[in-house]
């Protein structure tokens, strides 16, 4: 029983796998996103990863949500996520003021431009969607 309570007390092990960095993430990302449900917002600002190790990467995502009658607020939090090959990202930013992390699965193309959409989820199902866009602006 000692042996199982340790086991489980263990690393997680990364979603990612240990394989090489596919594709370099790491550096300054201007991000901007739509939310088409349950209302729309337009969101701008600065998506930075950190660090990549091997196929996992940190950092944090900061934008301005303006809202369809002007109304506006900032969000900013931490990113974790996953380079799933050359071409493929899987990641989330927890926004501070969120309950729920909203998830992103986009393509990367031309190593400069991510696309994508998102899906913030709470126990009864998906509380907003939208899309993104990320253009690379600067390196680590």
């Amino acid at each position: 029983m000692l042996a199982a309570l340790l086991w489980g007390c263990g690393s997680p092990a990364s979603p990612c796998g240990t394989g090489p960095v596919p594709v370099d993430l790491r550096g300054s990302w201007h991000y901007e996103g739509t939310q088409t449900s349950p209302s729309y917002a337009m969101l701008s600002g600065t998506l930075r990863i950190t660090s990549q190790p091997g196929q996992d990467f940190y950092g944090d995502l900061s934008v301005t949500e303006t809202d369809g009658s002007g109304g506006m607020r900032d969000l900013s939090g931490v990113v974790t996520g996953c380079a799933l090959d050359a071409t493929s990202v899987d990641f989330s930013a927890l926004f501070t003021l969120e309950t729920a992390a909203r998830r992103h699965l986009g393509t990367v193309k031309m190593d400069s431009l991510t696309n994508g959409t998102w899906v913030e989820s709470g126990p009864s199902g998906p509380i907003a969607t939208g899309s993104f866009k990320s253009k690379w602006q600067s390196g680590p």
